[in-house]
């Protein structure tokens, strides 16, 4: 569902068109927050690109999660994923993630791969890139001093949460989003806790 405009009575949505309510949490990224609550904070952010490659062969790191600490290429960690789960693998194939930082370099491929050669200890020439995917805004930069119990609440009945609100991680994102469960709970006078569904306020 798209949603293009939300207040705290309503969300406008391309598909469904006005849904009322009577508060609102947004729970997204800092860059589709800002366009739905505009003046809200965004900040910069660190890209993150994954390729994955279809091998012949597994490599013989197994289940392991390599890492480059050496920094020596692109990059910052690989992982032999068909080892985890066989089936997102290609019939009688391998499948290898691979997750580069920042800004991609020039012939991404070729430079991955000669890299992963290295770090797997073998061969990648008769690798198959599979699939890339950039995120540009994949990782919210937390420069100094960052602030990591940015409010939640913006008004009664308007909440927002995320790893932007937080620290740059999932667990950020999930550490917002009980405060801001908080947040709602104690606006609409509902005690902490699971509360029965007596205690539910009814529904718009």
């Amino acid at each position: 569902m798209h949603v293009t405009a939300a207040d705290i009575t309503s969300v406008r949505t391309k598909e469904h068109g006005e849904l009322g309510c009577r508060s609102l949490l947004l729970a997204t990224g800092a860059g589709a927050a800002a366009e739905l609550l505009p003046g809200l904070r965004v900040p910069a952010f660190h890209p993150v690109t994954v390729l994955h490659h279809s091998a012949p062969a597994p490599p013989s790191a197994g289940t392991s999660l390599l890492l480059d600490a050496d920094r020596s290429g692109p990059v910052a960690h690989t992982a032999v994923m068909s080892e985890v789960d066989p089936v997102r693998a290609p019939h009688g194939r391998t499948l290898i993630s691979s997750t580069v930082l920042g800004t991609p370099p020039p012939e991404l491929d070729r430079t991955v791969r000669a890299h992963l050669a290295a770090l797997h200890g073998t061969p990648t020439d008769d690798w198959e890139l599979l699939a890339v995917h950039h995120d540009p805004e994949a990782v919210p930069a937390m420069a100094a001093p960052h602030d990591p119990q940015r409010p939640v609440r913006l008004l009664a009945g308007l909440y927002v949460c995320g790893d932007h609100r937080d620290t740059s991680t999932v667990q950020g994102a999930l550490s917002s989003a009980r405060r801001a469960v908080g947040a709602i709970l104690a606006d609409l006078g509902v005690r902490p806790g699971y509360p029965s569904a007596s205690e539910l306020p009814e529904a718009a």
